[in-house]
């Protein structure tokens, strides 16, 4: 019976690898059997039964770790010194096993994230990094396991690099003080015990790996993240060397290609392995040091290689390719993929339960007693009272957009189910029974294509349904899929809002400018869409008044400030007035309150049999079913963008726009006043916000019966009296089942389809996109864990050679309520000095160390610390771990050798890498001021964001005024937003001079600017770091010849982005939006700004204040401001001196 099942899996397995997942394939169900309520329609509609049980039960045998499991997607293999041994990382645990193959040993079995193993010079031990304590730290431990040793404790974090080949230490990294950008170094600290941290050379790199004799260090200076393939450019890794001996730096490689992963070779120090890009695809290479030679050792057509590690007696090689470990060893030069299993039970289980208490999507019936609503991404049903959630959909791909029918009878939803978005109904199987009744419930699919949809609405006599397919094309159609319109097609999606009488529909939508606008179209097509707002700035959020007569949208159109716009839709309504509205409303009250009489003809008809059945008729619609009168809207289209009415509310940012379902209020959530909440204001008589409750929601409706609103509050359905007062929130437990591997596969489904439908260049790269799918899809069902699904995401990702690219997964895990944080006093110390204490080097700006209370200075010798003695070779996190915010007490000897004792209250590493930013700026500053005698300024923006540039127009005045010309630095700028607004400033047409009486220098206005204006010279500083909105501007210097550029060439990485979640597993970066250079016509992508002169710095240079690419930025400038002054100026002349 073991044979035959065993011949069946493996019968599965091999068909598995013939099935092509494209978008017939079917979602696997979770593991709760009983309720495979869609099997049927799949095997009706589609006849694929069988490709659906071939891929559930490979997702089942992926789930959990079994015995004989080949293990892939192992990282950071190392390889002990005799090459027997090779240690790794997988799901999460540290494992060894043969460099042969075969069955891995578990060293691990923790929660955390154990990572970086490294096997010491003897064999014995092994170092490692982990998070078991909360930050990522160093520890040591037994080769064959146990309880580890923790070697470090900075709260910024420890990751082990690698052993000396003396045993006695280990080079660990971790970000400290030494610089505000990059901060990252290595150190040197003892194997055995807790010491104190030893610099290794101050200077930012990666992937060191330290010479058989311990002399040397091979590092990566820049590189692009190690998933993303194919990338050439100024980010490219390059390898260098270190002489620890000489303190030398030596540049080894260098091309546009990326060099990775530099790994000595053998036990000589005459020739290392890397990683190296050149011919397109990443292949292991060996070069030897002295004479250059190099030697291709693999030729892989596509895929990496990476993490190659090799044995200190140069027999074995083992790397990663794909999915799998590799091994090279003298006797085989060809590779060897590694086989590596594992055995018994290893504490695994693909099983997942939770408990679910918070929703993402909600929907109401219209009486309020019901809701639907997503929790886990299934569909659930409850009523308000007993409030005992019933299962509608299970299965491990999402739903969304859930919405009831208007008559309640009906449930629309979007389903990812069997790897596409399409739309579904769900019924009751019994219809006598309430929602939450019910156990099982009918599915009907009513779309089935591979498009995305999204935004899904009812109109209001349910007959017809509306939707966004793709990009932007808004569908309208009945759910049999008869009349079918598509109303918009554009590349972005509107939002939108049927009439009342479902006869128009009103909408947003973004031009080529990204202008959104405010339009509005018939359903039947009978005429075309109106553009309502017409404004060159965006207007958003349409609503329909229920009764049809008004359409109101949020708008900024004055400066940045956000306001509420409103249109009646008629002229005759536009006309009436305050008193109109009034005697209307008298009149109302009065017939209300004293019903008139009957005429005597009308008295008599009430004898005769029809009347009376009217009557009773009438009765009976009393009792409730009577049905709601629809608005009839009617359009008056002359002049109507001009009938728009603004309500202004000052410095509030108003959303989320709902009326009141008697078209006399408008409710809104802002923030009024310094208080959040949602406001009403009445329209138009009464626009003064009136609070109705401090709570904000999202998916707000307002209905007429109970005059309530229903929305969804933090995760919670819940309910407010639309007068006021009475709020209601609807708790739940609900309880769910999954399967792991399942809900990776249909993770990374979607992250492949949001990539698919997306990304900014339609060609993806000239990648078989359906291939990538293919090709990683199963290694996500493999997938032990949210990072590792990470990892199988981001190789994905890396398909496309972009930038703005990657996955974020959420937080997996509670924060502690606190934590011990090391300490900085706002000092640096000297490197070197032997003690007693520690000397100080330097005082950051703005620091503990520089306020009048807790002043230290330069040279003076802090001797204790709460008391405790320190010395330079202790490990200082023992006196500066703590909870912050306190205070220390600091003994310190002057540089008088006067003792006296100072209370400071330290920050954290962090804020010291913030006060080191304003350190280099003052340094910067004065170098330039210097060097031009006092005729040059320097300002450097640090991400092109409004808090960046507002600091920028400042310092025009703070820092350039009076001067020739500014230097202005860009460099390691993240990009953003803002360069527009830079050009504003730098590129501002001149037109005319003014010059007041008694004045004597020609000027202009400057209320009349946007900006504050620099006409004179400038030169741009850029480097391989500047990136995205920083390149924008680069280019747009030189495209515009406002100056000169020096540096590094720009990363090229360009691209609009936005982002998406990914289920409840985390969040896709999302490239929508292309930019290319005006003139050529290039993609800025993988184009980077050059600039006019190129100059690299050579590693550790800016940290010790060496700046070269300054003082040539200076050069350039200074000659530009030579010519600029050559320039000849007009004389100016009164009329009167015309005469």
């Amino acid at each position: 019976m073991v044979s035959d099942q065993r011949e069946w899996l493996a019968t599965v397995r091999n068909c598995a690898t013939l099935i092509s997942f494209d978008k017939a394939t079917v979602s696997v169900r979770r593991l709760n059997w009983s309720r495979t309520m869609f099997l049927s329609d799949y095997v009706h509609r589609y006849q694929r039964l069988f490709c659906t049980l071939v891929v559930a039960t490979c997702l089942l045998l992926n789930g959990g770790i079994r015995a004989g499991e080949t293990i892939r997607m192992a990282s950071a293999p190392h390889l002990s010194p005799d090459g027997k041994t090779l240690a790794f990382s997988w799901a999460g645990d540290l494992w060894t096993v043969s460099s042969a193959g075969g069955v891995a040993r578990r060293l691990t079995h923790v929660a955390s994230r154990e990572a970086d193993p490294k096997i010491s010079p003897d064999g014995k031990r092994i170092a490692f990094s982990s998070d078991r304590n909360g930050s990522v730290q160093t520890y040591v431990m037994s080769i064959d396991g146990g309880e580890p040793t923790q070697l470090t404790f900075h709260s910024d974090g420890s990751r082990v690099a690698g052993w000396f080949p003396d045993g006695q230490s280990l080079l660990i990294r971790g970000q400290r003080d030494q610089y505000w950008r990059h901060a990252e170094r290595f150190f040197r600290i003892a194997a055995d015990k807790r010491s104190a941290e030893q610099l290794l050379f101050d200077a930012y790199c990666s992937e060191p790996s330290i010479s058989p004799d311990g002399t040397k260090v091979l590092f990566n200076r820049e590189g692009e993240r190690w998933w993303r393939k194919g990338y050439a450019g100024s980010r490219a890794a390059q390898i260098w060397e270190y002489n620890l001996k000489e303190k030398k730096f030596t540049e080894i490689v260098n091309r546009d290609s990326e060099s990775r992963m530099p790994v000595w070779r053998g036990n000589d120090g005459r020739a290392f392995l890397y990683v190296s890009g050149e011919g397109g695809s990443f292949n292991l290479w060996a070069r030897h040091i002295e004479s250059g030679e190099e030697e291709q050792l693999t030729d892989f057509g596509d895929d990496s290689v990476l993490w190659p590690t090799a044995s200190a007696n140069g027999s074995t090689i083992v790397f990663r390719h794909l999915f799998d470990f590799y091994r090279i060893d003298e006797k085989q030069a060809a590779p060897q993929k590694i086989e590596i299993t594992i055995e018994g039970d290893q504490g695994y289980e693909d099983r997942l339960r939770r408990t679910l208490t918070t929703a993402t999507d909600a929907s109401f019936s219209q009486d309020g007693l019901e809701i639907a609503f997503i929790a886990g991404g299934d569909l659930w049903v409850m009523d308000t009272v007993l409030l005992e959630p019933q299962q509608v959909t299970d299965t491990v791909e999402f739903e969304r957009d859930v919405a009831f029918s208007p008559d309640g009878n009906s449930l629309l939803y979007i389903s990812d189910r069997g790897g596409q978005s399409d739309i579904w109904l769900a019924t009751r199987s019994d219809e006598q029974r309430y929602w939450w009744q019910n156990e099982q419930f009918n599915h009907k699919q009513i779309t089935d294509d591979g498009e995305m949809e999204t935004s899904l609405a009812w109109n209001s006599a349910g007959d017809k349904i509306s939707f966004v397919r793709s990009l932007g094309t808004l569908r309208i159609m009945k759910l049999d899929g008869s009349e079918m319109r598509d109303l918009v097609q554009s590349w972005n999606r509107p939002r939108y809002d049927w009439s009342p009488d479902g006869k128009w529909m009103v909408y947003s939508l973004s031009d080529a400018e990204f202008n959104r606008d405010i339009f509005i179209a018939p359903i039947d097509g009978s005429r075309e869409p109106f553009n309502l707002s017409r404004h060159p700035d965006n207007e958003y959020f349409p609503k329909w008044s229920p009764d049809g007569r008004m359409i109101s949208f949020v708008g900024r159109r004055q400066g940045d400030e956000v306001d509420i716009y409103y249109v009646f839709l008629t002229a005759d309504q536009d006309e009436v007035s305050s008193r109109d509205r009034k005697l209307e409303s008298a009149l109302e009250r009065l017939n209300k309150s004293r019903p008139k009489s009957k005429p005597k003809d009308d008295a008599k008809k009430e004898e005769n049999g029809e009347t009376k059945e009217k009557a009773e008729e009438k009765d009976e619609k009393k009792a409730g079913e009577k049905e709601e009168k629809v608005a009839k809207v009617e359009i008056d289209f002359s002049g109507i963008y001009e009938r728009i009415k603004r309500v202004s509310i000052n410095n509030t940012s108003e959303t989320s726009l709902l009326w009141s379902p008697d078209s006399k209020r408008l409710a809104f959530q802002a923030t009024v006043d310094g208080k959040r909440g949602t406001y009403t204001i009445s329209i138009p008589d009464n626009p003064k916000p009136t609070l109705l409750t401090t709570t904000t929601g999202s998916n707000a409706r307002w209905l007429s019966k109970g005059n309530s609103i229903v929305w969804l509050v933090s995760g919670k359905p819940a309910s407010h009296s639309g007068t006021g007062g009475v709020a209601k929130s609807y708790s739940f437990t609900a309880r769910q089942q999954l399967s792991q591997s399942a809900r990776h596969v249909a993770a990374f489904d979607e992250c492949w389809r949001a990539m698919r439908d997306n990304f900014y260049d339609g060609n993806l790269n000239h990648r078989n996109w359906d291939s990538v799918r293919r090709k990683y899809r199963v290694a996500a069902a493999s997938a032990k864990n949210i990072t590792m699904l990470a990892d199988v995401v981001h190789m994905m990702l890396g398909e496309l050679n972009g930038s703005h690219l990657g996955f974020r997964v959420s937080s997996q895990s509670n924060p502690p309520a606190w934590r011990e944080t090391t300490a900085h006093l706002g000092v640096r110390f000297v490197a070197g000095f032997q003690g007693p204490g520690l000397k100080i080097r330097d005082l950051l700006p703005d620091s503990p160390a520089s306020r009048v209370k807790s002043r230290l200075a330069v040279g003076e010798v802090i001797l204790a610390i709460d008391g405790q003695p320190v010395d330079p070779a202790m490990d200082l996190t023992t006196v500066l771990n703590v909870v912050l915010p306190c205070d220390m007490k600091l003994k310190v000897k002057g540089v008088d050798d006067v003792e006296r004792e100072v209370t400071i209250r330290p920050y954290s590493y962090s804020s010291a890498r913030g006060a080191l930013y304003e350190k280099w700026i003052d340094d910067s500053q004065q170098a330039v001021s210097a060097a031009s005698d006092g005729r040059l300024g320097y300002m450097h923006i640090r991400g092109m964001n409004m808090s960046s540039f507002y600091r920028f127009e400042r310092e025009l005045y703070e820092v350039a005024a009076g001067k020739d010309g500014i230097v202005i630095d860009v460099r390691e700028n993240g990009g953003g937003s803002t360069t527009d607004h830079l050009l504003t400033i730098l590129t501002q047409p001149v037109h005319a001079i003014t010059v007041p009486r008694g004045g004597s220098e020609p000027g202009y206005p400057q209320d009349r600017k946007i900006y504050a204006t620099w006409r004179k010279p400038i030169v741009v500083l850029c480097n391989q770091n500047s990136f995205s909105n920083a390149e924008i501007f680069s280019h747009a210097v030189k495209t515009l010849k406002r100056g000169k550029v020096v540096g590094v060439t720009t990363a090229g990485g360009v691209i609009s982005t936005g982002s998406t979640r990914i289920m409840d597993l985390g969040t896709l970066r999302m490239p929508f939006r292309g930019w290319y250079v005006l003139g050529t016509g290039e993609d800025m992508e993988r184009n980077g700004a050059v600039p006019h002169h190129i100059l690299w710095p050579k590693p550790g240079e800016l940290p010790q204040g060496k700046d070269r690419q300054l003082q040539r930025a200076i050069k350039a400038l200074s000659a530009d401001v030579k010519k600029w002054k050559k320039i000849p100026r007009p004389t100016l002349r009164n009329a009167s001196d015309r005469d």
